[in-house]
């Protein structure tokens, strides 16, 4: 039993079968229209994550890879339990309790799985792993490893009891036996608060960390205080969209939701993925009107900055933006919110597309920046740190 999301769906895993429910038919007029359902699989996946047009999931030693739009679907045996997976736009990763692992996700093939040679010098078991920008952060034994997404190791930082490392712009968020600790991304203490339970599930978002165990729901800020929770109600697992939090009620045998403005009252921010996407392109258009050459094309699906004639890559315009705006986190965080950046910017005519250009709404950009005081204000900061990421 999973959940997860994307822009469109809510993904549940339950009796061999993955299946994509429509969120819009589901908020909008109540009803749980399943837009796909997978093929019927070896085994249940108990893990899932998203890469740009496919979501993975995780069951037993199996690997499966389903279309997000269609649910066609296809499964690798790497006949080793997987424990914990996460995801890019491009690439998954997963652990073993004895290896990490990295597998491009358009070459879904046993043969093209690579074990990392760092898997040899790492405590074990191998627990838990998430991404951010090059790196990951792995739980292995008594230890939080960073290592290079090229293999190379980094540093290590002792720490028992880990059951969870989470991925933050700031630094990981790391789910021991009862505590919840923030760190920076050299692995110094920021803030940390506490739980009671065992430890079911967590995900972390732009703002809070999300930890369901077997007494609480709670949600948890970064100084590290429960700012809200709810006695155990039968919840079996759980997944965070942007203004919405998607449950199964083990006692009900069905999906429920709540708004996050439900649970969290005057700390909800909510958060409006076309002003969010606009965020992305104004900041583009920013760096241009500072007099760089900014070209943008959209090459097999996927969006292709270059500026100055070098090559950014996507996901780190919103890593880099997320310290700013820390809603552009979701967009990073989930790659299955991709494509409503052509979805929204198309409806809102945030940019044209030309053949495989995409120009710039200019005026409608300058617009949107001028009425956001906080975008003009950090503008010049913005533009450094876009350039900064220059290869």
């Amino acid at each position: 039993m999973q959940l997860y999301t994307d822009g469109e769906r809510v993904f549940i895993a339950r009796n061999y079968r993955v299946e994509g429910i429509s969120k819009k038919d589901w908020i909008e007029k109540g009803e749980k229209n399943v837009v796909w359902q997978s093929a019927k699989l070896t085994e249940t996946p108990t893990l899932l994550t998203n890469t740009r047009f496919y979501l993975f999931g995780a069951g037993g030693t199996y690997l499966i890879r389903m279309n997000r739009t269609t649910g066609e679907t296809e499964e690798i045996d790497v006949e080793k339990q997987i424990v914990d997976m996460t995801s890019d736009l491009r690439d998954v990763f997963f652990i073993t309790h004895e290896g990490l692992y990295k597998l491009d996700a358009e070459r879904f093939e046993k043969a093209k799985i690579e074990r990392f040679a760092v898997s040899d010098i790492l405590e074990k078991p191998i627990r838990s792993l998430d991404l951010i920008g090059d790196y990951l952060y792995v739980s292995a034994g008594p230890w939080i490893y960073k290592i290079r997404r090229d293999g190379e190791k980094e540093f290590e930082k002792a720490l028992v009891d880990v059951r969870k490392v989470l991925a933050d712009y700031e630094g990981p968020v790391v789910i021991t036996e009862d505590k919840v600790i923030y760190f920076t991304d050299e692995m110094d203490t920021l803030a940390n608060g506490f739980y009671e339970g065992e430890f079911i599930k967590a995900e972390h978002g732009a703002y809070q960390t999300w930890l369901l165990s077997s007494s609480h729901f709670s949600v948890f800020g970064r100084t590290g205080e429960r700012i809200a929770h709810v006695e155990y109600s039968h919840y079996a697992t759980f997944t965070e969209g942007l203004n919405h939090i998607y449950y199964y009620d083990e006692k009900e045998g069905d999906l429920t939701y709540s708004h996050k403005r439900d649970l969290l009252g005057d700390d909800f921010i909510n958060i409006d993925l076309v002003d969010t996407i606009a965020l992305i392109f104004a900041s583009l258009m920013a760096v241009e009107l500072a007099g760089n050459r900014v070209r943008i094309k959209e090459e097999r699906g996927f969006i292709d900055v270059n500026v100055n004639h070098k090559h950014i890559d996507m996901e780190k315009i919103f890593l880099t933006l997320s310290k700013y705006f820390p809603e552009v986190f979701y967009l990073y965080k989930n790659p299955g919110y991709y494509d409503e950046i052509d979805n929204f910017a198309e409806r809102y005519e945030l940019f044209i597309k030309e053949g495989k250009e995409i120009k710039l709404n200019t005026d409608l950009l300058e617009k949107f920046a001028s009425v956001r005081q906080d975008f003009h204000t950090l503008k010049d900061d913005i533009v450094r740190d876009i350039l900064s990421l220059i290869k």
